[in-house]
């Protein structure tokens, strides 16, 4: 039995401020690093056999002190990086309902008939994720990895692990500095926990304002 042990990165300045963030390589906020050793602290006792991240810096920010102590290097990963969120990328929530409200609206009530110029769309983003998790599994069957990813991914990797179609994107939670696990048996995947956060106690940051 492989162990996925998925986490998504602390939050960044952008995710404070409201701005759809994509590719864009933000940095981690105050709160978002003080999540990054709050996660390092929960994960110290954990042995893990690999360490994968995104190329995007806030994820790999995330996992550094959890790394460190773990004595193990970062792998980057282009298949775990956020969606490409296209001509969205870097506008306000604001900005974004005013220029695309419609298109906005099907993104939010039925994403895959979003067409957002120039984005990959959710069957495009679980193709390269999928692929990514498959050579992860390879290279590392009967392990226990850690990933350090995005919203966007982990909300795609989780519905699909579950059987569900791409419109329960929204149907997932998925907090900074989260932890979820899946455990794979070479057939199928397990989801074991999912959005925990009881690390993070007050800091625990309030998803609502976010932009995705």
């Amino acid at each position: 039995m492989t162990r996925l042990i998925l986490v998504r990165h602390g939050e960044t300045t952008w995710n404070v401020s409201g701005h759809y963030q994509g590719r864009t390589d933000t940095d981690l906020s105050d709160r978002g690093r003080r999540q990054a050793s709050a996660l390092a602290r929960r994960l110290r006792s954990v042995h893990l056999d690999a360490i994968y991240s995104s190329p995007l810096r806030r994820a790999l920010d995330t996992v550094e002190q959890v790394a460190g102590d773990a004595g193990r290097e970062v792998l980057v990963e282009c298949g775990f990086t956020e969606i490409e969120h296209g001509l969205w990328g870097g506008l306000h929530r604001s900005e974004v309902e005013e220029r695309y409200g419609e298109t906005l609206r099907l993104w939010l009530e039925n994403p895959t008939l979003a067409d957002v110029p120039g984005a990959e769309s959710l069957e495009e983003v679980r193709s390269r994720v999928y692929e990514a998790i498959s050579r992860t599994l390879e290279k590392h069957p009967g392990q226990t990895i850690l990933i350090c990813t995005h919203d966007a991914v982990l909300k795609v990797l989780i519905t699909s692990a579950l059987g569900l179609g791409l419109d329960s994107f929204w149907a997932i939670q998925i907090d900074n500095a989260s932890i979820s696990i899946l455990e794979h048996d070479g057939q199928r995947a397990r989801l074991v926990l999912l959005n925990d956060t009881c690390h993070l106690g007050e800091e625990r940051s309030d998803s609502r304002g976010q932009a995705l």
